[in-house]
């Protein structure tokens, strides 16, 4: 490969991530844009740090602590909070470190290695350039794209993920590495109007951004979290069947059942969910678990209904 056909190559990978508008996208375009200088296997993690731990972000906006001790330790100690940039190779672990931090309170680091390293040159440089390029990226997006209080994606973000999840042309092979929406879900703090009135709207944020927190532990880490509006909650949960559905959806309802909020108080939520229809238009897959949400509001709170479940019973018309 000439110089110049590998500046040009290069000069496309940033042209790429400045494409993308979608967080989760993103990641995937970094990586894509990453590993096609090399020939061998390429094993990348991202992570990022919260307070004085690191977690692996994953795809659809979420991250966990689940990865091995040890490199959690080398990350702590070896990337410092006040680095904005730093990159090493850990022998221990056949790879590269790179930490970066763009001009935000964020600091993220990569782990990069490869499978056949005597036969490749690792292109330190442009490795560094790239991903605080993707850094930065993120941080933008990321400010468009989250909720403020709750950190959860907001309601611009769940018009495009989910005009995206319905798109008639997206075809099979296209998805087919990819998670499939199964379920949609809405889901409501009850009484929380009454919360407000008595306590106030900043004891009102702190339990919203308290039952997010709970909502991010309860469902997995692949499944989309989004703030709908006010007390209003929803998501999409990827490949789950019906059974494992209501075991998510009830651990999170019995989450919120059992905490308790500043001032001894408790809450309960209502949840409504449908199949994830992709025949359907936005709104009517919103309207099917409006009207299994609302169930749960007439029938006393506090408990799960399912849309297709109701229209069996004949408890619901059809939308």
């Amino acid at each position: 490969m000439t110089a110049e056909v590998s500046i040009a190559c290069k000069y496309e990978s940033f042209n790429a991530l400045v494409q993308i508008n979608d967080p989760d996208q993103l990641l995937e375009a970094f990586l894509s844009q990453l590993t096609p200088d090399y020939n061998g296997k390429v094993e990348t993690e991202i992570f990022e740090r919260k307070g004085f731990d690191w977690h692996k972000m994953l795809a659809h906006g979420n991250s966990t602590t689940d990865f091995d001790p040890q490199r959690k330790f080398i990350l702590e100690h070896k990337i410092s909070p006040e680095q904005t940039s730093s990159w090493f190779y850990q022998a221990s672990q056949g790879g590269w470190y790179c930490g970066y931090q763009p001009l935000s309170n964020k600091q993220y680091a990569m782990f990069f290695s490869l499978e056949n390293q005597q036969d490749e040159i690792i292109d330190e440089a442009y490795v560094q350039l790239l991903f605080g390029f993707y850094c930065h990226q993120l941080c933008g997006l990321e400010r468009t794209y989250r909720d403020t209080l709750t950190g959860l994606y907001n309601r611009k973000a769940f018009d495009m993920r989910m005009t995206a999840l319905l798109e008639k042309g997206d075809s099979p092979a296209r998805r087919s590495n990819l998670a499939r929406p199964a379920v949609f879900v809405m889901l409501d703090i009850d009484l929380f109007k009454q919360v407000n009135d008595e306590y106030g709207h900043r004891y009102g944020d702190e339990v919203l951004t308290t039952v997010a927190r709970l909502m991010v532990d309860s469902f997995r880490e692949y499944d989309l979290l989004f703030r709908y509006g006010g007390e209003e909650f929803s998501a999409v949960l990827m490949d789950i069947e019906n059974e494992a559905c209501i075991q998510v959806l009830d651990r999170f309802r019995s989450a919120v059942e059992a905490h308790q909020f500043p001032k001894g108080h408790s809450l309960t939520i209502s949840i409504g969910y449908s199949d994830f229809d992709r025949k359907l238009t936005l709104e009517q897959l919103i309207d099917q678990a409006d009207r299994a949400l609302y169930y749960s509001k007439e029938k006393g709170r506090n408990r799960i209904s399912y849309y297709q479940d109701l229209l069996l019973q004949g408890k619901l018309e059809a939308v």
